[in-house]
């Protein structure tokens, strides 16, 4: 009889147990009416000081895009295997000017050491892997 005894009591410790886990903290607190109504707050109120560093600031004017102020400079005057290929950045590599051309050109290494990328850029032996557009004409022949 003292062995069910003890299990009766463990379950119901078990019982009790999950009920106060999953009960609201507040739900056991005893209320107590009082006839002075004070206020107390236990908020840190951690961003009521920071409410003003997130406004816009309207001294400094309108808000200007992000990006290049005047935007990217284009060659107009690129041409591969005597195809002109429009919208080209200036200082864009070589071999991103191939692939908008669709013209294959063979690499290696990536970093322009090996020499398997090699093209002419107006008549001159480049490698396109590292070379970038230049400002004025740019006719580039794949070997």
């Amino acid at each position: 009889m003292s062995n069910n005894s003890f299990t009766r009591k463990a379950s119901l410790a078990v019982a009790f147990a999950l009920i106060l886990s999953y009960a609201p903290a507040h739900s056991f607190v005893p209320v107590t009416p009082s006839s002075s109504t004070t206020s107390t707050s236990t908020s840190i109120n951690i961003f009521g000081g920071l409410a003003d560093a997130f406004k816009s600031d309207d001294s400094l004017g309108k808000a200007q895009n992000a990006g290049l102020s005047n935007g990217p400079k284009y060659n107009e005057n690129v041409t591969v295997n005597g195809k002109p290929i429009k919208n080209i950045v200036v200082d864009q590599k070589i071999s991103q000017v191939c692939a908008t051309a669709r013209v294959k050109v063979p690499y290696n290494c990536q970093n322009g050491e090996c020499g398997t990328c090699t093209v002419k850029l107006n008549g001159r032996k480049a490698r396109a892997c590292v070379t970038k557009v230049p400002g004025g004409k740019c006719a580039i022949q794949t070997l």
